[in-house]
Formats: C-alpha cells, structure tokens, sequence
C-alpha cells in the first residue's frame, strides 16, 4: 500500500513538473513584431508577394538575408523621398517587408524631441546606388530613410 501510494506520488509530480516546464520552455506562437505579414520583391516592372504561408521557405530565406537595426528609436531629420524615387527603388531592385499592423517608433529630431511614428512596411533597395539604405513607409504614405545596412546587391544576380 505504502508503495502505490509512493509511486502515485511520484507520477503526480512528474506530471506537474512536466506540465510547468512544457509551458515555461513552450515557445511563443505569436511572432515577432519586426517579422512582416508579406514580403514583395520588385525587379524591373515585376513584383512578387510572398507570404509564410505559402512559401515558408523562401520567406524564411529572405528574413534571413536582410539584416538591420529592430529598435524602437530612429534618428531624423532626412527629407522624405520623392514618389519618382520610389519608383526608381522599385524598378531598380527592392524588397519590401509589409505589416499588416502599423508598428511604432520614435523619431529623434535632434533637438531633444522625439515624434512617434507609424509605419507599414520597410523598403530595402537592392542597388547599391541607395548606399545600403533603408526607407519606412509611414501611415500616411512617406517614405522616410530608416537606416543603412550591408548592400543586398549580389541578390541582384538571383532575382
């Protein structure tokens, strides 16, 4: 008797125990609030939308490529860009990180202000004509520079 109560004991804890680190060790199913909802690729006249649902692979790759700073703060001050040269971007090569959700971060004006500002997708031009910069596509449909980052040329090849 002592033994199967030993023994049920112990199988309570184990599940308990298994149950708590299940849930503790569990990853998150929510993503990545820099992780877009859709990826467009632009080369030439063409675009391409990839999504993860449909092309998890290639989508994975992609994130995997595009390497930049995720933070909440951003130095300012650039003009926005012009609509011809987005265009140029996009015919020229880019690919572009769309939200379906606008996130939000600070802009630093250099004057001891910030700004908050949203934005729906990120522009990463391919050429190396824009020096490795990126743009943020703000809710109200500018794009303003975001920051460098290494050049995504040799894509370029594989497009």
């Amino acid at each position: 008797m002592k033994l199967n109560t030993s023994v049920s004991i112990i199988v309570v804890i184990a599940v308990a125990l298994g149950f708590t680190l299940g849930w503790y060790l569990h990853p998150s199913s929510e993503p990545e609030k820099w992780e877009p909802d859709l990826i467009h690729l632009y080369r030439a006249e063409e675009q391409k939308s990839i999504n993860k649902k449909e092309d998890p692979q290639l989508f994975d790759q992609l994130l995997s490529l595009i390497v930049f700073e995720k933070g909440d703060m951003m130095s300012g001050g650039n003009a926005p860009l012009s609509e011809d040269e987005v265009k140029d971007i996009k015919k020229s090569g880019a690919i572009e990180y769309v939200y379906n959700e606008p996130i939000t971060i600070q802009i630093n004006n250099g004057n001891d202000s910030a700004e908050k500002v949203e934005f729906t997708s990120i522009l990463f031009p391919v050429d190396d004509k824009w020096n490795g910069a990126c743009y943020i596509q703000t809710t109200d449909s500018k794009y303003l520079y975001f920051e460098s980052r290494p050049s995504l040329s040799f894509i370029l090849r594989h497009m």
